[in-house]
């Protein structure tokens, strides 16, 4: 069994073993997303709780201090200026442009998509009318694409992939949810990678992915627990980037039998990899024949599936008989099925079905076919 994490990281530089996280480290909640990011770093640089407390104290004391002879004696500042720099200088007017024109929001963006994303990120600094326009319309703006995202919950990380491979992915501090999104707003990606999510996070962030338009082609999500209303936003998210998802893993995410084939079915007519892995202690995914046969359908057209890997799902194995079937007649590319704790398929059952339809399998499990090789695992 290939567990999904390591089917996501895809190139080598990617894997990082076992240092991976228990969901405790690292965790930042939702309140403490909201909190000043330097006051969570003071707490971890191993001062005492009074300590910190009385660097802030001075801190705030002396950005009073400041601001108090700013405002209130100006005149010292304006001296001094003049003992320092005792020759004038003329000031050099700019004079007003002839015309101003007041352009309303969609020719703003007609005027936009001309730039490049450098350029467009810099007028949104421009004044509030020009940062709205460019925020409100960025699936019709100019993007940067990414290679990977990772939004690493458990780690509270996240992580920047570029496309080329010689530079080094970028590492940010997890932030709020509202600048998480306008940092992701004008970016795509070919992987989308979720990890450690928790029930009260998963709607906001759900919901947050849901206004981007990151485009994967690979979207994963790692031991994450959703709430059951939170259900509804992940089929709504699959559904949204139906167009582009290919390859669609989870691994130990629940409630497990809450993630069914309504889930999957935007995009099981097209998928080239399926990863549903769970340890098989806990409850079945939902997830049925019924997406196995939208798979099926697909190989029979010619489509490049390449790998099924299911744990703890509901498939029988005269559907499993049948992707083989279709598979030996139609092969495109080579694929390999993992099923671990399925019910009620079983390995003997597989074989005698093949049998009859003059299928016979080789003694490691592997049948060719123009080409190409299946390996069954079950």
């Amino acid at each position: 069994m290939i567990s999904v994490t390591v089917a996501a990281q895809g190139k080598p530089k990617r894997l990082f073993g076992g240092n991976f996280r228990a969901y405790g480290s690292g965790r930042l909640s939702i309140c403490e997303l909201e909190k000043d990011p330097t006051a969570l770093k003071t707490n971890e640089t191993g001062l005492s709780t009074t300590t910190v407390k009385i660097c802030m104290f001075v801190n705030k004391l002396f950005e009073l201090l400041t601001t108090f002879i700013h405002y209130c004696l100006p005149y010292l500042f304006n001296q001094k200026q003049t003992w320092y720099c005792p020759t004038t200088r003329k000031e050099v007017v700019v004079p007003d442009p002839v015309m101003q024109p007041d352009l309303d929001c969609p020719a703003l963006v007609e005027v936009f998509k001309f730039l490049d994303i450098d350029d467009m990120l810099n007028c949104k600094l421009v004044c509030w009318k020009w940062n709205t326009a460019i925020s409100e319309n960025a699936c019709e703006l100019a993007t940067t694409k990414t290679d990977q995202i990772r939004i690493l919950f458990d780690e509270g990380e996240v992580v920047l992939y570029p496309i080329d491979e010689k530079r080094c992915p970028i590492r940010h501090p997890l932030p709020p949810l509202q600048v998480l999104r306008n940092r992701l707003r004008h970016l795509t990606t070919q992987s989308l990678f979720v990890r450690g999510l928790i029930p009260v996070e998963s709607g906001p962030v759900l919901r947050l992915l849901l206004s981007l338009t990151l485009q994967p082609q690979q979207m994963y999500f790692i031991w994450s627990k959703f709430s059951a209303d939170s259900i509804f936003l992940f089929e709504e998210l699959v559904k949204q980037n139906s167009d582009t998802v290919t390859d669609f893993g989870l691994e130990e995410c629940s409630p497990s039998h809450l993630l069914t084939d309504r889930l999957l079915s935007p995009i099981a007519s097209h998928l080239t990899s399926l990863r549903l892995w769970n340890n098989g202690k806990g409850s079945h995914y939902g997830v049925t024949d019924d997406t196995l046969i939208r798979i099926n359908q697909a190989i029979l057209r010619g489509s490049p599936v390449e790998t099924i890997d299911l744990g703890t799902c509901f498939v029988s194995s005269e559907v499993v008989s049948s992707i083989v079937k279709s598979w030996e007649q139609t092969s495109t590319s080579d694929l390999t099925i993992m099923l671990s704790h399925c019910y009620p398929v079983n390995k003997p059952e597989v074989i005698r079905l093949l049998q009859e339809s003059n299928i016979t399998l080789k003694k490691n499990q592997q049948l060719h076919s123009k080409n190409h090789m299946l390996t069954l695992v079950c």
